[in-house]
């Protein structure tokens, strides 16, 4: 454009002048909007290069100009508004997503959608071409409305809300379920700009759904997440009305067509894994629902449903080509099972070799050193300090896994009748016929009371010579979880003491000076919570000995960590070992006349095993938790009220380390833990993700409106529950 130059004023000026001349007077105004909208052979020549790319730039100065001047006054202001808002209505009608089914258009059939649909990728490439596709100009005008400069993230403009005392505001979690399903991200201008981004997205697909209900990618999406939280009918009525969801009926009808898809689906993978010689583990629970009736009469009263519930797991590709796979079939099994007649059990066979002594010695420094540098002092040198981490024996993949939900069946695996019922249905889902399912070998896992049922039914059946009647194939294995709560429970107890007598200095006084009320230590619906304690009762009296080894324990508390010499935290850390936690110092413990500081040695040694199970399954090293079960294996059978797992952890101990092949028991041992997230450090038990499941499907049954309908609960939520997180 021209410059403010003296030269170039006067030059509009006499042009000025000349419009304003005789024979023909035009203002200004008529001589531009002549020059641009004339048809005259020399005109179009003159102004070619106002809309191209070389003249662009120069033309929309020439607009931003004039807004300027129209903007001088309140009418030239109303003017101006109203033709842009003209404007802006002309490009948002004419951007729309191509109309049709997908994927060619935006409409997506409750009829046909599959599981694909709902998984982070697809609706991420939605997002995207709605977005930069479809809708750009409203997308770029609500996302420059509210990422404009200087604008603050409404999180810091809202309440804050007071929390207790003691409690801070970024306080993480539990850890077994924090970690497992959030993840806490720090505040930052990206994490703002997502969520404004977040916005503006919702809003396009909004008013893209309003203008056509056959755009629905968004709206399909939240009717089944809605109803997944629990969310009422008349509440998602309402968010339909206002184009964020789909109807109800829509959602539930999107859940029966992935339900048989579900069903197609499981049948697939059994048959495409009939060339491995074992099957896909499964892992199955029992679940017991009440169906409340609040107002009772003849044949309609409040009763429990109890059924049993699970899910395949597909075996790692990564793992089998490791394996070799002779060693894992139903051949190889029955052979080893030989073996257990004539095999001679000795006491050695549980307990730890000279390497996996300096495991375990260093499995207690860690514990030790993480006490000390969390609390008390930081090493200047963390590369040669003790470390906090213990070593890997036995890592498994973090790799997320293939499963694969199975329809709730309407039969309980707590008696032995019950058990053969789960596996006809098992087989009726999987596709396959008797005589395939009982034809190769099948890993399962579940709790003690459903290995014990599983073993009273095929003692029952036995001796046989049909394979579906022996269940010779079948492998029962106990899952980690409920073995950790089971043996912890029974620890916890055995140390806990008795509140009543002030002198009495088991558990439950760390407890209370914790702050945590004792009487609510132990409860059977909340067992995470009990390890939880555990834990830090635990690391409070490492915590106490580390100080007296200080000589600090007469001085205040003041929290804050210093610094000191890498030789003096390794120096502290091995002193503290040689008089709290080794050996020798529980025996001279117990030569002493006075048994409290004896039983508060073995209560740090059998807590120190329940941390360091919690830990080494979380972490995914398989082969750190055996070497607590050989130690548990021992342990049982002297600590009461622990009958059932002093015969049946050791007899998994011993398949997993001396009966089974190598490959076999690889195979099983990597088989018992899994990273549902595929992250790193946060594994969790087989069973454990089961129960998960099952809390998940309690939710719905209780929040959905159904009142007393299983029929639902087994048919649509339960082959679908995974997609009810999303």
């Amino acid at each position: 454009m021209a410059t403010n130059h003296p030269v170039v004023d006067e030059k509009v000026l006499q042009v000025c002048k000349h419009l304003n001349s005789l024979p023909t007077k035009i203002t200004p105004k008529v001589f531009i909007s002549r020059f641009l909208q004339s048809g005259h052979s020399d005109l179009p020549l003159l102004r070619g290069h106002w809309a191209g790319d070389k003249g662009i730039n120069t033309t929309m100065e020439l607009v931003e100009t004039l807004r300027s001047v129209i903007n001088k006054t309140s009418v030239g202001r109303s003017a101006w508004n109203a033709f842009i808002q003209a404007e802006a209505i002309k490009i948002l009608i004419k951007q729309e997503p191509p109309r049709g089914n997908y994927p060619q258009g935006g409409f997506h059939s409750s009829s046909t959608v599959g599981e694909d649909f709902f998984t982070p990728e697809a609706k991420e490439e939605h997002e995207r071409r709605l977005t930069e596709e479809h809708m750009p100009f409203l997308f770029g005008m609500l996302m420059g409305m509210l990422d404009r400069d200087g604008c603050k993230t409404t999180v810091a403009e809202e309440e804050e809300v007071p929390l207790p005392c003691g409690v801070s505001a970024t306080e993480d979690g539990p850890d077994e379920v924090g970690d497992m399903f959030y993840e806490v991200e720090p505040s930052s201008e990206a994490q703002s700009h997502q969520r404004l981004h977040r916005i503006a997205t919702t809003v396009t697909s909004m008013l893209a759904f309003a203008r056509n209900r056959r755009q629905n990618g968004l709206q399909l999406h939240n009717s089944v997440r809605f109803f997944s939280t629990g969310i009422s009918e008349r509440v998602q009525e309402y968010l339909n009305y206002i184009g964020l969801s789909s109807a109800r009926t829509t959602g539930m009808a999107a859940l029966e067509t992935l339900a048989y898809k579900s069903a197609d689906t499981l049948k697939m993978i059994m048959d495409t894994h009939k060339n491995l010689p074992m099957a896909p583990s499964i892992c199955i629970d029992n679940i017991d629902i009440e169906q409340r009736v609040h107002q009772s009469s003849v044949g309609v009263r409040s009763n429990t449903f109890r059924g049993t519930w699970g899910y395949i797991h597909i075996p790692d590709k990564k793992l089998i080509q490791t394996l070799d796979l002779s060693e894992i079939n139903l051949l190889a099994y029955t052979e080893a099972l030989k073996t257990v007649a004539s095999m001679e059990i000795k006491p050695r066979m549980f307990l730890p070799t000279e390497s996996e002594e300096e495991i375990e010695l260093k499995v207690w420094k860690s514990q030790i050193a993480k006490v000390l540098y969390e609390y008390i002092a930081v090493p200047n040198n963390k590369s040669t300090a003790v470390q906090m981490v213990p070593p890997v024996v036995d890592q498994i993949s973090h790799e997320a896994p293939e499963l694969h939900m199975l329809k709730l069946i309407d039969a309980s695996d707590n008696s032995a009748e019950g058990v053969g019922q789960v596996f006809r249905v098992i087989i009726e889902q999987s596709g396959l016929t008797v005589k395939e399912f009982f034809s190769r070998f099948q890993p399962m896992d579940g709790d003690l009371g459903t290995v014990q049922n599983f073993n009273c039914l095929r003692g029952q059946r036995s001796p046989s010579s049909v394979p579906q009647n022996r269940l010779d194939n079948i492998l029962f294995q106990l899952g980690a979880s409920h073995t950790l709560w089971n043996v912890a429970s029974t620890i916890f107890t055995h140390h806990f003491g008795q509140p009543s007598d002030m002198s009495n200095c088991g558990a439950w006084q760390h407890l209370e000076a914790l702050g945590f009320p004792s009487e609510k230590a132990i409860q059977k619906k909340d067992f995470t919570l009990m390890v939880n304690q555990m834990e830090r009762i635990f690391e409070a009296m490492v915590l106490y000995f580390l100080r007296v080894v200080m000589n600090t324990n007469s001085h205040e508390w003041t929290g804050q960590r210093t610094q000191i010499p890498t030789i003096q935290f390794n120096a502290i850390v091995e002193e503290c070992y040689t008089r709290f936690f080794s050996t020798q110092a529980r025996s001279e413990a117990a030569s002493l006349k006075c048994p409290k500081f004896s039983n508060t040695l073995l209560q740090l040694h059998d807590f120190s095993t329940v941390v360091e199970a919690k830990r080494s399954m979380r972490s995914g090293d398989v082969g750190r938790l055996l070497l607590i079960w050989k130690k548990w294996s021992l342990m049982a059978q002297a600590l009461p009220g622990i009958t059932n797992y002093s015969s049946y952890l050791p007899r998994t101990v011993l398949l997993l380390t001396v009966i089974s092949p190598p490959s076999m028991a690889k195979f099983l041992k990597h088989n018992l833990l899994f990273s549902p997230t595929g992250r790193p450090n946060h594994f969790v038990a087989k069973d454990q993700w089961l129960e998960v499941q099952n809390y998940w499907l309690k939710f719905l049954f209780n929040r959905s409106g159904n009142g007393t309908n299983i029929d639902r609960l087994r048919d649509l939520i339960s082959p679908n529950i995974f997609l009810d997180g999303v």
